[in-house]
């Protein structure tokens, strides 16, 4: 079975949330092929689950004053700081296809690859169901999220080949949440770079073998289709409109407003 494998290499945070929603929609409406997306972010971003508030989780001032997105998607799961040094990834296939409809095995197909890409970089790799989440030496190294849409089923993740910290400890409200208990997610979180990883291109190499091994697919390399840009393109301004990113803000402030006053 042979899947796509597009490397967008550096782009915008909205661009990838954009072009992933509608590679989604296209591979769910058979228009377009079953697809591995790898991307970077050009500069800082926090990508927040579907159903969570920023209010709970952001620093929005910081954001707001260094120039860090705050980039809504339709997966759920939690939020996660990202930068240019974590290679970014999204599984895209049908929902009928090869990925089980079980939330669980799902993650556990799929993060088979994360696994397989530890091993072959020199390291071991364990998934932790609990929390979605690949760990190698008993600490973080991939963070993912999953959903289903018009008839595809997409898990994004994340492969940290270094990180800043610091930054991310003054983004989040709670850095740690997603960890295993520890004071500062340093101590819970580990990089590529700490095990003596730093060429990107071989992660990524073993990424997609390891995606190809845990799938049991090949893949080719191929390029976004026209309709599949022209619909990101067109979904460019939901993901930066005030009320897309601040959807469950403002529905929680709705339920309040109305909420009826018990009798005094």
């Amino acid at each position: 079975m042979k899947w796509r494998f597009i490397d967008l290499d550096k782009t915008d945070g909205f661009k990838s949330a954009a072009l992933f929603e509608s590679i989604a929609k296209y591979v769910g409406g058979n228009v377009s092929p079953e697809t591995i997306l790898f991307w970077r972010v050009m500069s800082p971003v926090v990508y927040l689950g579907y159903h969570q508030c920023v209010e709970d989780e952001i620093n929005v001032d910081h954001c707001r004053n260094h120039n860090i997105g705050i980039v809504r998607r339709i997966l759920g799961g939690g939020c996660g700081f990202c930068d240019e040094n974590q290679i970014l990834f999204s599984c895209i296939g049908k929902d009928s296809g090869i990925i089980p409809p079980d939330i669980q095995a799902a993650y556990t197909k799929v993060l088979g690859a994360v696994v397989n890409a530890l091993y072959t970089l020199g390291t071991e790799g364990e998934i932790e169901p609990a929390r979605n989440a690949v760990y190698s030496k008993g600490r973080k190294i991939s963070g993912n999220a999953q959903g289903r849409l018009d008839g595809a089923v997409l898990i994004n993740g994340s492969l940290l080949m270094d990180f800043d910290f610091e930054l991310m400890d003054r983004v989040l409200k709670n850095p740690t949440k997603n960890l295993y208990p520890v004071a500062k997610a340093r101590e819970g979180m580990i990089t590529l770079k700490d095990i003596g990883v730093t060429d990107i291109d071989f992660a990524k190499k073993a990424l997609l073998d390891g995606f190809e091994k845990a799938l049991g697919i090949t893949t080719y390399e191929g390029m976004l289709a026209q309709n599949e840009i022209n619909t990101a393109n067109q979904l460019m301004e939901k993901y930066r409109s005030h009320d897309w990113i601040y959807r469950m803000d403002i529905k929680r402030a709705h339920r309040k407003r109305f909420s009826v006053l018990p009798p005094q």
